[in-house]
Order: structure tokens, then sequence, then C-alpha cells
């Protein structure tokens, strides 16, 4: 029996074409998921972080001097209030954080 030609793309580059093709659309999603949402944390007694959805990471900043505490962290959408505690007088300072721009600006002080 004789093969027809067959006509236009082999089905071998068909296949490999539709692999290409998967392989690259999995790679625009996992570039799509670095760049989204950041999570702040408080890292430890003088510093907070932002993490990604991922996990990873992305940023750290000291935020409190030798003698306060990083308090609370609390955050809705891009800010991030941080509760600063001075650890002898008992005063609380908080300040606005901005996640995407990382601008840390001073709110106000409570006593």
């Amino acid at each position: 029996m004789a093969r027809k030609p067959v006509e236009g793309v082999s089905f071998r580059w068909k296949v490999f074409t539709l692999i290409l093709l998967a392989l690259f659309s999995g790679l625009a999603f996992v570039s799509a998921a670095e760049k989204g949402p950041t999570i702040v944390i408080k890292k430890d007694e003088h510093r907070i972080a932002g993490v990604g959805t991922n996990g990873i990471t992305r940023w750290t900043s000291n935020v409190a001097r030798d003698e306060e505490v990083v308090s609370a962290v609390n955050q809705s959408g891009n800010t991030a209030m941080v509760s600063v505690t001075n650890k002898k007088t008992g005063k609380t300072r908080i300040l606005n954080y901005d996640a995407e721009k990382g601008i840390l600006r001073f709110s106000q002080s409570v006593n």
C-alpha cells in the first residue's frame, strides 16, 4: 500500500508546536503569579517583610528602633498598618506602609 502525501504541515510538526505552546503558556502563568499581591508580615522583633502569594519574600524593611518592638501588622489592600511599641514607655506609634511602592510614613502616636 502506498501512503498518500500529507498536505500542509506534517503530524510531527503539529505535535511539536502544541508542546511548545503548552510550555510557553505555562511559563506565562508562572511569571504572572510572581507579580501577584504582596502580604505584609512581622518578620522578627524589628522588621516586617513583604511575601508574595507564592511564599517567596520580596522585601524586608527595618521599622523599629533598638528600644522598640513591632507589636502588630494589619493589612488592607496595598496598605499595611504597622504598630511599633516602645519597650520602656509602652507608647505605640502606627506606621502606614505601601506594600507595592515600599513607602513607609508615620501616621499617628497612640498612648
